[in-house]
């Protein structure tokens, strides 16, 4: 009995064989193919066209000087009046923007087209590491591709410095309106100042009392010091003195004979009728006041008359001390409060002053950059595009390629799948032969 084999179960020269047998399968296929491709190719696809431009971004950029760095204030302002940032993809994306392919529709007269239309003939790229732009257009007409190309760019040059235009314009107007304000502000802020040094006892005539106040006071506590150190050597000194006058007798007594004092032994011999003899044991006692009880106790006087006057100045310069500190801190209270209100008013000047520096800085850029064109130099056609010599599709040779390795692809499956059906055929043949014969034997047999 023959066996009949599936393709996956073919040895490689079964697989050989059937490829021989279907080579004119295979050969045929592949001519349809490849002539149907000649066909498509040659005279069905038109060719297209791929016209190229390019361009150069020059994003108009912020730049702050150095000397203001770690100023809150023009920071605030730099964000405030900050152009957006523009990349080379932000551009790129721009190129494709319905208002510039609308205007290629009406210049190029494609009224029928619709704008998702002439987008995909268009195809924008950014060369990496540059700021430069390709901005390619395809088309079946090469001078339709260079000129839609053209458009493109000088369009897309003259949006692109109009809206950087007004945006220097724009801010130039917002900075120098927010200037004005901040000069009304610092005007204000100033007159308020102004008025506050106006007014009688203000803190620098108050910081200078209150120093004078204090030296004064720093004064009358040294004398009270000097004072009380001298009161303390006259209490000492007065304890002496009247220790002194403590041990010294008021009066002194002194003994003498009559003829030591002739004068009145000569009074007392004619009035008593003696005689020198009898005087002569007569004795006389004298008490005299002591010169130097006299003086310790004028000296002990004397310092207790300085120590009383020391005591009555202190007494009073203590007075004084209590009473200018009374002063001195009422002083220290209006000082304080004036000096809170006079900060607070030139912080608000200062504050005034800086933010309004900041916009003049900034205004004066924006002016700057708006007398110089800034934007004309922001986008620059490098090349224009020119009509391209060749088409880039359909490319022939790729697609006579594709044809060729598809028309044997083709092929080569026919002719298996034919080598297949045949053994399928006659497998089920013999099969239904040898069913027949077991059949006549079984009955012959009964």
């Amino acid at each position: 009995m023959r066996r009949v084999v599936s393709v996956e179960e073919l040895s490689l020269r079964e697989l050989i064989e059937t490829i021989i047998k279907g080579k004119w399968i295979i050969a045929t296929f592949t001519i349809i193919s490849l002539t149907v491709s000649v066909i498509v190719t040659f005279f069905v696809i038109d060719p297209v066209y791929e016209a190229k431009t390019m361009l150069m971004i020059s994003p108009i950029t912020d730049s702050t000087t150095s000397d203001t760095e770690g100023n809150r204030i023009f920071d605030l302002v730099e964000s405030l009046s900050k152009y957006p940032l523009m990349t080379v993809d932000t551009y790129k994306e721009q190129v494709k923007t319905p208002a510039i392919l609308d205007y290629i529709r009406t210049e190029m007269g494609w009224n029928g087209k619709s704008i998702g239309e002439i987008s995909d003939k268009i195809t924008v790229s950014a060369i990496n590491n540059t700021n430069l732009l390709n901005v390619t257009v395809k088309d079946t007409d090469p001078d339709v591709a260079a000129k839609v190309a053209n458009l493109i760019s000088e369009k897309f040059s003259s949006f692109v410095r109009e809206r950087n235009r007004q945006q220097i314009e724009n801010s130039a107007q917002f900075i120098k309106s927010q200037s004005e304000k901040e000069k009304e502000n610092l005007d204000r802020a100033m007159e308020e100042l102004k008025e506050f040094l106006a007014q009688p006892r203000g803190p620098e005539e108050l910081r200078q009392e209150l120093e004078s106040k204090l030296a004064q006071l720093t004064e009358f506590k040294t004398e009270v010091s000097r004072i009380r150190v001298e009161e303390e050597a006259m209490t000492s000194a007065l304890a002496t003195a009247k220790s002194i006058l403590d041990t010294t007798p008021a009066t002194i007594v002194t003994n003498k004979t009559l003829l030591e004092d002739e004068l009145l032994s000569d009074v007392i011999k004619d009035n008593l009728g003696l005689s020198t003899e009898d005087t002569a044991g007569l004795k006389l006692s004298n008490e005299e006041i002591n010169e130097a009880y006299v003086e310790a106790a004028k000296k002990v006087n004397e310092i207790i008359v300085d120590l009383a006057v020391l005591s009555a100045q202190r007494i009073n310069i203590e007075k004084q001390i209590s009473s200018l500190q009374e002063e001195i801190e009422t002083l220290q209270a209006e000082y304080a409060e004036k000096q809170q209100k006079y900060e607070m008013l030139n912080h608000e000047v200062e504050l005034a002053r800086q933010t309004y520096d900041a916009y003049q800085q900034k205004y004066k850029e924006a002016m700057i950059k708006q007398s110089a064109d800034v934007g004309e130099t922001s986008i620059i056609v490098v090349s224009k595009a020119v009509p391209p010599a060749k088409p880039v599709s359909p490319n022939k040779t790729m697609n006579l390629t594709i044809s060729v390795v598809l028309g044997l692809m083709t092929g080569v499956f026919v002719a298996f799948f034919k080598e297949y059906w045949i053994r399928s055929t006659i497998e089920k043949e013999e099969q239904v032969g040898t069913t027949a014969v077991y059949g006549r034997l079984t009955m012959n047999t009964r």
